[in-house]
């Protein structure tokens, strides 16, 4: 088969466009048409980067016969979930998760790595409110003797994200806190046939309260092991219904929510906009989802959610993050090279990959090229995921 057709067949199973492509390797569209219409073959430099933007080892895309690629994950943003269209930079993390997942579940089995004995006992079965609660008085009975040694800091969102996040971890699943274009998705849930589980939260969303709860939604996404990517405000099929509801009920379980809305002044319960505000402020849930909270739990109508979201639609990505006045980073730790690196890897592969270290079974340079944690901050990455961990797992 000639490369031409194989360069067209790749791009188009990846549902990439030429615009995009041209994007992400620099090469004109023009250029990739003559490519694809065999006019032209790409130097090569431009296959390195072609074979780097559609995913594909580059010795397998010279040879005959086409390379067998596999579908992209389920877009649960539509009516009926089906294979995401998504941008090439969205893929490249997607491949970078599933990478690290492999590496991950093949460190664990190498290893024996200890994960939570507890994780048996951790509420599961169908979503439902009840089973939030149950998970989330679980969460807190288990986070109330742990969360000093654990040692997160910053706001109460940070610190809960912060301690969720290992608690997740600590049964097999793999959090990942990355940027990634939020017009692709907010999150995604993956389970890699040859990897570990994996979680993935958008750290490009407006707000960190907003990051806690794609969370908790992929969180949901694992619990009914639905694989692929979402948008939590986005709801248009009864998966991310379940999930969101799900979610809100752990985020902020309905009694409290109820006591603390009931608090307020009856002048600030008649004003919409006053009384989103701070039922974000005093919950974890950011505005837009508390917005939704009050009208489930019958605070506000359709007519008052309408005109907040309306009003909100009219807002900037920038006068949104400023008016939610919040850190981009999960924990102030995260400032530090090796603790931001921990929190975009992971603390599951960070972990194993230390232990893996210590046994000999690999070296420096195989942590680097197996999860991508450099050499120059593995002895300080490798030292706080592990001192969490074994906080988290005992």
């Amino acid at each position: 088969m000639q490369l031409a057709d194989v360069l067209k067949h790749i791009r188009t199973n990846r549902r990439f466009d030429l615009a995009s492509v041209a994007h992400a390797t620099g090469i004109s569209e023009s250029r990739l048409q003559e490519f694809e219409q065999g006019k032209r073959e790409p130097t090569s430099r431009q296959f390195e980067a072609l074979a780097e933007t559609y995913g594909v080892p580059s010795y397998l895309m010279g040879i005959e016969a086409l390379p067998n690629l596999q579908e992209s994950p389920k877009d649960f943003r539509r009516s009926v979930p089906s294979p995401a269209h998504l941008s090439p930079p969205a893929m490249q993390r997607i491949w970078a998760a599933e990478q690290v997942a492999e590496a991950t579940k093949q460190l664990l089995e190498a290893t024996k790595a200890p994960l939570a004995s507890w994780s048996k006992d951790v509420p599961s079965g169908k979503l439902s409110v009840a089973t939030a609660t149950k998970l989330r008085s679980y969460f807190d009975e288990w986070l109330s003797p742990r969360q000093q040694r654990l040692g997160f800091t910053g706001t109460d969102e940070q610190k809960f994200f912060g301690a969720l996040r290992i608690f997740i971890e600590a049964q097999g699943t793999v959090v990942r806190v990355n940027q990634a274009p939020p017009d692709d998705f907010l999150g995604f849930y993956l389970e890699p046939e040859d990897g570990a589980p994996t979680a993935f939260v958008n750290r490009k969303i407006s707000s960190v309260k907003a990051q806690l709860f794609t969370l908790v939604h992929e969180y949901a996404h694992a619990m009914m092991g639905a694989s692929g990517i979402s948008d939590p405000f986005r709801l248009k099929n009864d998966v991310e219904r379940s999930c969101n509801a799900f979610t809100a009920e752990f985020i902020a379980p309905s009694e409290e929510f109820a006591k603390t809305i009931e608090s307020f002044a009856r002048t600030t319960r008649g004003d919409v906009f006053k009384l989103v505000n701070l039922a974000s402020k005093h919950s974890l849930l950011s505005k837009h989802a508390a917005a939704i909270r009050l009208k489930e739990t019958d605070y506000i109508g359709q007519k008052e959610l309408n005109q907040w979201l309306s009003l909100r639609a009219k807002l900037t990505g920038k006068e949104i993050k400023n008016e939610d006045a919040e850190e981009d980073e999960i924990g102030n730790d995260f400032g530090q090279v090796h603790a931001k690196l921990v929190g975009e890897i992971g603390y599951l592969p960070t972990y194993a990959a230390g232990i893996a270290l210590d046994e000999k079974l690999i070296s420096s340079v195989d942590v680097v090229t197996s999860i991508s944690l450099s050499q120059s901050i593995q002895e300080r990455a490798i030292s706080l995921a592990t001192r969490r961990f074994e906080v988290a797992i005992s």
